[in-house]
């Protein structure tokens, strides 16, 4: 081997393993949800169940999603949400204007009327952004520390279609409520507009999630999702139960 083929062939390498570096690099970067400037889903996803689940194991998970756990706290439970693309499962309580309840989970956001009701009128819900893509509702945020698509360099406000299609699972005592995310939406901390307990999508119920969006906590995103199905415990498929199987799920309340 002579010597200009010697030289090339220990750049080449040379240059192909700092490439290999950098590759794996980036790789691993973006398995860091908590790290990830750019943020498609986080890579943990809800587990399922192997198998059917028997009606006594139905009954079970539909008392721990019905059990009153924050009693102590003066709050109560509505039931869990859950969306499997993002690895959300959060509690629903009914306090979205107290800390101590938004530090437990969801909440439910009307304030000077009845409480929402799962599968009817606009159902809407609370949780934080807590700026890792994980946490409370973070993962709906669809890049980490970026205001696009919610908002541009110049503060307009804009919407995001990447969740569309999404399924949201909403279960109480009475069974599973399905819905699929229309789009998002942006909007100012003070605009209420968007918890109209009359709104509808196409004239069906739906569901109205806010949260922060980050850097500019001024804004709001909000998540549209429209209502598609209910099922009840004793009817509902093995994958829908095992969302909300509580002893084989870890909520996102908490990293």
């Amino acid at each position: 081997m002579n010597e200009k083929v010697r030289k090339f062939l220990h750049r080449f390498f040379g240059l192909l393993t700092i490439v290999l570096i950098l590759v794996l690099a980036w790789q691993w970067i973006q398995s860091q949800p908590a790290t990830s400037k750019v943020k498609q889903t986080t890579n943990k996803v809800l587990t399922q169940k192997q198998g059917k689940y028997s009606k006594k194991e139905r009954q079970e998970l539909k008392a721990a999603v019905a059990k009153q756990d924050q009693q102590g706290l003066n709050l109560s439970k509505q039931g869990y949400v859950a969306i499997p693309k993002l690895s959300i499962l959060l509690p629903i309580y009914d306090n979205a204007y107290s800390k101590v309840a938004l530090d437990k989970g969801a909440n439910t956001v009307q304030k000077d009327g009845p409480v929402p009701v799962m599968g009817q009128g606009n159902y809407t819900l609370a949780a934080h952004n807590w700026d890792n893509g994980y946490t409370g509702f973070s993962a709906l945020q669809q890049k980490l520390k970026q205001n696009e698509p919610y908002e541009d360099s110049n503060g307009k406000l804009g919407t995001s279609d990447w969740l569309n299609g999404t399924k949201i699972y909403l279960a109480n005592q009475n069974g599973i409520y399905t819905y699929k995310v229309t789009g998002q939406t942006t909007v100012d901390q003070n605009d209420g507009s968007v918890l109209n307990p009359e709104d509808r999508i196409d004239g069906k119920a739906k569901l109205t999630i806010v949260t922060c969006l980050f850097p500019d906590t001024t804004k709001r995103i909000i998540t549209n999702a429209k209502y598609s199905d209910f099922v009840s415990w004793d009817k509902a498929k093995s994958d829908e139960l095992g969302y909300f199987d509580l002893q084989k799920q870890k909520t996102n309340v908490l990293p």
